[in-house]
């Protein structure tokens, strides 16, 4: 018996040999999950019709860009902004897979609404409809971590995202090409669906999560009458996981920003260019070799603590400050390229981090107030950027000045939270302690 499974394992492992020239092998996960995996990361973001959305709209449903830009499109941002909040209870209640397959079900029916619906009230249910499916893919994260061992947290989140990133990149590249041929949007939107619809039938092939007895759920803290203030404060007990995850919400704010008015920028500079769709595309390329280059820094940015997130931020601050005041398109491009690499490099490296920081298993929380931070920061920029009026040169001066001031913070908080400890101690953490000495 011992050696039919044994067999059935090596037919197995020959059957995906193709998949590890291209893919290390995960201990945790079998072969045929992790493809299942990388199925559903791949295809979840095939979507060509994305950066043509806003023309479909406008050409094929007759909405003018006022329509979309200020009542279709906010939709989803208070809409994601709401259901993010959420995510950590429903997770709770419901399983992290059912939330990624109720997610994908609705990222599949919004374009679905999108193919059929026709007024305006229909478009703005798409739009918080999309923001539920927007706000359910973070859930992706911390079910994968569920799912290995903490020693492949890093490998299996850069893997992930990389796949994501890629697929994308070719998807836009396909939009492009099926653009200049003339094929009408609904050939894209067709295309689109197909890829959720495979998404959709991957998150049914995921396993249930399951938890070990250590971790304690919402409902076993609510019998407690401890309340959501304990749960954060065993959450967010780390000093390093505090300081993290304000980083965590700070790049995760400005690389929205810069991503949003990025072709604005290019517009700006040059309305004639038709290159945007291949920038666009070279910067999710860089996004992904960024992510796969996380893997092979891990131990440095375990080592360097702080340093290598204060060192992004500034990175990303100069370029931001040279994409507002020199105006060539091709500077545009390369900086765009550039600050996508860096932060999907950082992002890979900093939800990991903490991750592996936490003490009570609370991925879903950790990932559901992060981001619900940074949304909310977010949305405070660009109303101020509205507010002041700021043209397109004068907001990535003004990005530029958040990062700069970020970096600021994060080097003052490297100096006051232990003053007992050298200076070098606070950037350079030690490996296997891995954090800043808790104040508290």
């Amino acid at each position: 018996m011992v050696r039919e499974v044994e067999e059935e394992e090596e037919e197995e492992g020959r059957c995906w040999s193709w998949l590890w020239f291209v893919v290390p092998r995960s201990s945790s996960v079998p072969y045929s999950l992790l493809a299942v995996i990388l199925l559903y990361s791949s295809s979840s973001q095939f979507l060509p019709i994305e950066p043509y959305f806003v023309p479909y709209l406008t050409s094929v449903k007759h909405f003018t860009n006022f329509q979309v830009t200020v009542d279709i499109f906010p939709m989803s941002v208070y809409s994601q902004l709401i259901f993010t909040l959420l995510l950590a209870p429903a997770c709770y209640y419901l399983s992290h897979k059912v939330v990624l397959t109720l997610g994908a079900l609705m990222v599949l029916l919004t374009y679905v609404i999108a193919w059929a619906g026709q007024s305006l009230l229909m478009m703005q249910l798409m739009q918080i409809i999309y923001g539920l499916g927007l706000a359910a893919r973070l859930v992706f994260s911390p079910y994968i971590f569920l799912l290995v061992s903490e020693e492949e947290y890093q490998i299996m989140t850069s893997l992930t995202t990389t796949f994501s990133l890629l697929s994308f990149m070719l998807a836009s590249e396909l939009g492009q090409l099926l653009a200049l041929q003339g094929i009408p949007y609904e050939i894209f939107l067709v295309i689109s669906l197909a890829g959720l619809g495979v998404s959709c039938v991957m998150t049914f092939l995921f396993p249930k999560d399951h938890y070990s007895s250590s971790l304690s759920s919402l409902t076993t803290f609510w019998t407690q009458y401890e309340g959501w203030h304990s749960i954060l404060k065993g959450t967010w007990h780390c000093r390093t996981l505090q300081i993290l995850s304000l980083w965590w919400a700070i790049a995760f704010a400005g690389i929205s920003l810069v991503q949003n008015y990025g072709t604005n920028l290019f517009d700006a500079i040059d309305s004639k260019s038709n290159l945007n769709g291949h920038v666009l595309a070279a910067s999710q390329v860089a996004g992904s070799l960024g992510s796969w280059f996380a893997v092979y820094i891990e131990n440095f940015a375990s080592k360097s603590g702080l340093l290598i997130y204060i060192l992004g931020l500034s990175f990303m601050g100069i370029i931001c400050l040279s994409m507002g005041v020199i105006p060539k398109l091709w500077a545009a491009y390369s900086f765009y390229v550039a600050i996508s690499g860096i932060y999907q490099t950082l992002a890979c490296l900093v939800s990991v981090r903490c991750s592996r920081l936490l003490s009570n298993g609370q991925f879903m929380l950790l990932f559901s107030i992060n981001n619900t931070a940074g949304l909310l920061l977010e949305t405070l920029l660009q109303a101020v950027s509205e507010i002041f009026g700021l043209s397109i040169f004068h907001q990535f001066i003004f990005f530029a000045g958040f990062f700069l001031l970020s970096t600021a913070v994060f080097v003052v908080l490297s100096f006051i939270d232990d003053g007992r400890r050298p200076v070098s101690s606070y950037l350079l953490l030690d490996s296997e302690s891995g954090a800043i000495s808790d104040s508290s």
